[in-house]
């Protein structure tokens, strides 16, 4: 039963993460905000979102829409990591663009002031590699870890109403999807082989969310994305014969967000974000790998609260300008960094514009991010000092029918 129901979820992950699904940047295993939109602004888009990607920003404000709406979004993004341990080496992560889909539909249900949504989205994921050959300068008693793979898609039906003309309310459940894919070399006694672990997965959460609007041009957001784990079971690999299961899991975040908006007249918007995210929950994690027995992995990862602000000037009728800045701490401490998650704290630089002619809308938006050089003392490879440097680009488009 338990290998009829992990090749379900196999091939239905194969099916999802074939869209070419990878995180590129830091904040845990967070990805980007998911449109052009909350990208130019620097993902501080809870208060005035107004079309169908509502669904990952803020549901609620999906009940102050009039009109059905479809969004498609692509996110590009590149990363390019530098690791250091003692001179002379130096070490460079392979630095490709990978994509990020995002699509979303949303149906008002008459004049009721309710909503129905789905949205189809890529919230978390983390992938680095690293070259083999070189790290194998880095092999001691230990395995080192070269190249890590997560993939996750949220499958998200939501649902909105309004209680009064200045308040709403929005939940939904979020099914998700994932496959998790690690690689290392290990010391054996002799020669050092190369293993690979490779697992499947599902997850089971929800959101809830509300917007009040105490006075013209104002609003109050809440949001609630509730924690939720990933069982990952699979095979695992050493020196490319098979050597047994390969079993984990990952458990990811509480995020609650206070966000405030303010339209200051008839072509500037304003909003501010505060998010927690209880990475704490991310304590630590056993991992099981075939003829290598149960690893037990020590993460301590801290609680983070990031701040935004964003806005938006509306240039004319048809164009629109946004621009952002982001806080984002990391919530890996020094002593528990390693290759494969070289997180830092990082400032968030964002600039956008959007496009709008009769129903359609096409969006554009970058982010420079500003990272902090981390010196761990001690790592899953070593002692070493990591930088980060990243681009990412977002492109929209929006139908209002």
């Amino acid at each position: 039963m338990k290998r009829n129901r992990l090749g379900v979820v196999q091939g239905l992950a194969c099916g999802l993460v074939s869209m070419g699904v990878l995180q590129a940047v830091g904040d845990g295993y967070r990805n980007p905000p998911p449109t052009a939109e909350g990208i130019g602004k620097s993902g501080v888009n809870s208060a005035f979102v107004d079309d169908a990607s509502a669904i990952s920003y803020n549901p609620a404000n999906l009940a102050f829409q009039t009109n059905a709406s479809f969004v498609a979004s692509l996110t590009f993004a590149r990363t390019e990591n530098s690791y250091s341990p003692p001179a002379p080496l130096s070490f460079e992560s392979d630095a490709e663009w990978v994509v990020l889909p995002n699509i979303y539909y949303a149906q008002p249900l008459g004049g009721s002031g309710m909503s129905l949504g789905l949205g189809i989205t890529t919230p978390h994921g983390q992938g680095l590699s690293w070259k083999s050959s070189e790290f194998l300068a880095l092999v001691g008693a230990e395995p080192v870890p070269y190249e890590a793979t997560l993939a996750l898609i949220d499958i998200g039906p939501t649902f909105a109403a309004k209680v009064s003309d200045s308040f709403a309310i929005g939940a939904g459940l979020d099914l998700y999807v994932s496959q998790l894919n690690l690689k290392a070399l290990v010391p054996t006694g002799g020669p050092v082989l190369d293993s690979e672990g490779e697992g499947y997965g599902v997850g089971l959460g929800g959101n809830l969310s509300a917007t009040w609007i105490p006075a013209e041009g104002h609003r109050a957001v809440v949001t609630y994305k509730s924690q939720f784990s990933v069982d990952y079971e699979g095979d695992f690999e050493l020196g490319g014969v098979s050597a047994g299961d390969f079993e984990t899991t990952l458990e990811f975040p509480n995020i609650i967000g206070l966000g405030y908006g303010v339209q200051l007249n008839d072509k500037i918007q304003v909003e501010v974000l505060v998010e927690w995210l209880q990475w704490s929950v991310n304590d630590s994690q056993t991992l099981t790998a075939g003829a290598l027995g149960d690893l037990v992995i020590e993460n301590n990862w801290d609680d983070t609260v990031t701040f935004g602000i964003g806005g938006s000037w509306q240039v004319n009728d048809s164009i629109v300008a946004r621009a952002g800045y982001a806080y984002l701490p990391t919530p890996i401490p020094d002593e528990t960094i390693t290759p494969l998650l070289p997180d830092a704290d990082r400032h968030a630089i964002s600039f956008g514009l959007g496009y709008t002619t009769g129903s359609h809308s096409v969006d554009l938006a970058y982010t420079v991010s500003i990272y902090d050089d981390r010196s761990a003392p001690l790592t899953g490879a070593g002692p070493g000092t990591y930088e980060i440097d990243s681009n990412l680009i977002g492109l929209t488009y929006s139908l209002s029918f």
